[in-house]
């Protein structure tokens, strides 16, 4: 499989190369949701409704890896996720295709060290907080610009039956023009538009991934004043949270956990493949599964189980 820097730097995609990409960008996706959860799921005392921002930031990935899938269907492709490869070992060191991040990325509670690795992750790529241009490794707003290009060049024909997962707010891809829209939403949701940490357009959902974590981070709110955006806003006050950690009894605490990751991506898979509905009681099966770990200080083993076949 093409690395993203590999799909960045060619100079043109064919379909299926295209394809490839769409793949790898619904395994991006997905590797910041089980950190995001472990985050959210960690929250108990919470004097300033952090859990809620977490939460809709899961969601939106969430909709970004659905997303991902739906533009993968449109093209004539079939996702694949309902397999151990898709699923990350944590921690890693490296992003789905080759995407280095000097802060590994692991399952933690909500610190603010975590937080640092959030920002890392959500990281824009133009100003106000830029990447140096020079010898900047190939970055997700690069591999999706890469993407949305693809489909401008190639003009693919789009399949108008195509199986796809319902998304809030989002049209169904009908049209390239409508597959470009799509991955701006995605780029502009998780890193922020250019040339500020603006709110996401259209959407009225507030502030960028990345501008949402810092927030927490400095533990103040950003806010506009005058032309200028700065964190000098309301103080924000970190949730107290349950610490947890790998288990290594055996059997493992945390298999009815991976259990029901399985079914959940096997049930996923089915939307696009065959069109099923989304398997939203596996979704609140799984939730409740890794809080109830955590609370026990057990940290929630996102492994592909075969068992749960």
């Amino acid at each position: 499989m093409k690395t993203v820097r590999e799909y960045v730097e060619a100079e043109t995609l064919s379909l299926d190369d295209l394809k490839g990409a769409l793949q790898l960008a619904m395994r991006l996706e997905f590797a910041t949701i089980p950190p995001y959860l472990c985050a959210q799921w960690s929250v108990k005392n919470d004097p300033d409704r952090t859990e809620g921002v977490l939460h809709g930031i899961v969601s939106q990935e969430m909709q970004h890896f659905a997303l991902a899938g739906n533009l993968l269907t449109a093209i004539g492709g079939l996702p694949s996720i309902a397999n151990a490869a898709f699923l990350p070992a944590y921690p890693i060191s490296e992003l789905p295709g080759g995407i280095p991040q000097k802060l590994p990325v692991d399952l933690k509670p909500l610190t603010k060290d975590q937080l640092a690795v959030f920002m890392q992750i959500e990281y824009p790529e133009f100003p106000p907080i830029a990447l140096a241009v020079e010898q900047r490794p190939a970055t997700i707003g690069a591999f999706y610009d890469t993407i949305s290009a693809a489909f401008k060049s190639l003009d693919p024909v789009i399949v108008q039956n195509a199986h796809a997962v319902d998304v809030p707010f989002a049209n169904p891809i009908r049209s390239v023009t409508d597959a470009i829209d799509t991955i701006e939403r995605i780029k502009s949701e998780g890193e922020g538009s250019q040339g500020s940490p603006d709110q996401p357009s259209g959407e009225g959902g507030g502030h960028a991934h990345y501008y949402l974590f810092k927030e927490l981070f400095v533990q103040k709110r950003l806010v506009k004043v005058g032309d200028q955006w700065s964190f000098s806003g309301d103080p924000v006050a970190l949730p107290e949270v349950y610490e947890f950690a790998s288990s290594s009894a055996q059997p493992s605490p945390s298999v009815e956990f991976s259990r029901t990751l399985t079914r959940l991506l096997i049930h996923l898979e089915a939307c696009w493949t065959a069109g099923d509905p989304v398997d939203v009681a596996t979704m609140f099966q799984l939730k409740i599964a890794g809080q109830d770990l955590i609370k026990q200080g057990i940290r929630p083993e996102f492994r592909w189980d075969g068992g749960a076949l």
